[in-house]
């Protein structure tokens, strides 16, 4: 009878550890592809980083604003002890242009006893008068002014958005991925640890049943139970870092209202993969890439055309400021909307403006300001770039090391299984002792906790490579193809 318990227990461990990776029937599965495509669908930073786009659109359509036609009214009247002193009306259509030539279009209508003399209109028209003309910078402003200016730096400022985009869109989705990898190994290990008590209480139990036939000390039942305690305690620190891991990928899943969303107690995370491990003819076009096309490479080059916006500018501004103005009085049309012909010195007004600062020191300051601010920009793209050159090497190198490490952990966490089996056996046929099983138990935990810490490390270094280069969406834009489209 106390060989078919012992056995029955035996049989019982055994069964423990071959079905290691067995789960209940009820147990669903959440994989990564699906927490990105959530996060990338949902998640507030990754909305948020998408109205940099539209804040750039924005900024472009204010820009150009300055563009935009101007219709402008000015109406003056007095009237005193019934006399009509003046009642003055001057409405004007500008139409400014990207070459900085400017169209205009006056209507004025000056009638009263006491109107300027300047001001006065002939009775003939009926006191009302058109005058079509054109305002043209020939110094400053003729081949750049301020208004091209805005709207080149609101395109430059588009790119930098769009780099920041990227930068912040990548950033949260590495972090989900580090997040899922660390969730997928508490798992593993709350898994472990839980099938190493139910080792350790069936030893406990097999050695009660030694005890009571009289083949077993008092102090072998002490030692199995501090075993089976501390395999709890061990189990008890793995779900609690199981949870928080759980609560920490959670935090980045969202419901399409904005509503934060929990992981049901069924749901563990599998093993796949959605990056392949770099090769080595990989890096070279990965640094290629990180070099020109990463986000703070971009930026900087965003940043650097609206300093060499603000450069032409600044030089623009050491010409005299000198603007003509010329229109027709009453032609090629006349308050009626009657056609006339246009000559050159008949029935005209025109006007210039000058102005010029004698010593100039303001517009020095400013295009020394400007030259030294892209200078820094030049230092700060070549210090970029020389760490992203570094930081994609190391990927790389990490990457390489971790999936060697796999290897080699994997092999030793088969190893220390197949010894622990045998001491089963050998437990058995009652060929070994409790503290070399639990020699044995707390190698082969150790082993493939190692060989999972070294799993979840391979896939966050694949991740991490992609990351360091600067790759939209971390090189997985089929997978959110349809995502992004919506």
């Amino acid at each position: 009878m106390r060989l078919f318990i012992i056995s029955i227990i035996i049989l019982s461990c055994l069964k423990t550890f071959s079905q290691q990776d067995s789960v209940k029937t009820d147990t669903s599965y959440l994989s990564l592809e699906s927490v990105l495509k959530i996060t990338l669908s949902y998640h507030p930073i990754v909305k948020q980083a998408n109205l940099l786009s539209q804040d750039a659109i924005a900024r472009i359509r204010e820009a150009r604003g300055q563009l935009d036609p101007k219709l402008e009214l000015d109406y003056s009247l007095k009237d005193f002890k019934e006399i009509e002193y003046y009642d003055l009306l001057s409405t004007s259509l500008k139409i400014p242009t990207y070459i900085g030539i400017d169209p205009k279009i006056e209507f004025l209508r000056n009638e009263g006893e006491f109107v300027n003399r300047q001001s006065l209109i002939p009775n003939t028209t009926n006191n009302e008068q058109v005058a079509i003309g054109v305002s043209v910078p020939i110094g400053k402003g003729l081949f750049f002014d301020e208004r091209r200016n805005a709207i080149q730096k609101a395109k430059a400022f588009s790119q930098i958005a769009d780099a920041e985009q990227i930068k912040e869109t990548n950033k949260i989705l590495f972090t989900v991925i580090k997040d899922y990898w660390n969730w997928y190994l508490y798992s593993k290990k709350q898994a472990l640890l839980a099938q190493a008590i139910v080792l350790a209480e069936n030893l406990f139990e097999r050695t009660l049943i030694d005890y009571e036939f009289g083949e077993a000390a008092v102090v072998d039942t002490l030692q199995a139970k501090i075993n089976y305690q501390k395999r709890i305690v061990d189990y008890r620190k793995a779900t609690l870092e199981y949870e928080l891991a759980k609560l920490n990928l959670a935090k980045h899943l969202w419901s399409e209202n904005l509503l934060p969303l929990e992981l049901q107690p069924n749901v563990l995370p599998d093993s796949s993969s959605l990056f392949f491990a770099p090769l080595d003819t990989d890096v070279k076009q990965g640094i290629e890439f990180a070099l020109t096309n990463h986000p703070e490479i971009n930026k900087l080059a965003g940043k650097r055309n609206q300093l060499n916006a603000d450069l032409k500018w600044a030089k623009e501004s050491f010409k005299p400021q000198i603007d003509l103005s010329y229109s027709f009085i009453d032609a090629p049309l006349d308050p009626d909307f009657s056609t006339r012909s246009v000559e050159f010195g008949e029935n005209y007004k025109m006007g210039i403006d000058f102005s010029f600062p004698i010593l100039l020191r303001k517009e020095r300051g400013k295009i020394q300001q400007t030259r030294l601010k892209l200078q820094s920009n030049e230092y700060q793209v070549a210090q970029n770039q020389v760490e992203l050159k570094n930081e994609v090497l190391g990927a790389y190198a990490q990457s390489v090391a971790f999936q060697d490490l796999l290897v080699q952990y994997q092999g030793v966490s088969q190893n220390y299984r197949r010894l622990l089996d045998a001491e089963l056996v050998n437990l058995q046929n009652g060929e070994t002792d409790l503290f070399k099983l639990n020699i044995q138990q707390d190698k082969y935990i150790e082993a493939q906790t190692e060989y999972f810490e070294a799993f979840t490390k391979w896939e966050k270094s694949k991740a991490e490579y992609y990351h360091i280069t600067g790759v939209p969406l971390l090189g997985l834009t089929n997978m959110f193809e349809i995502v992004t489209n919506q």
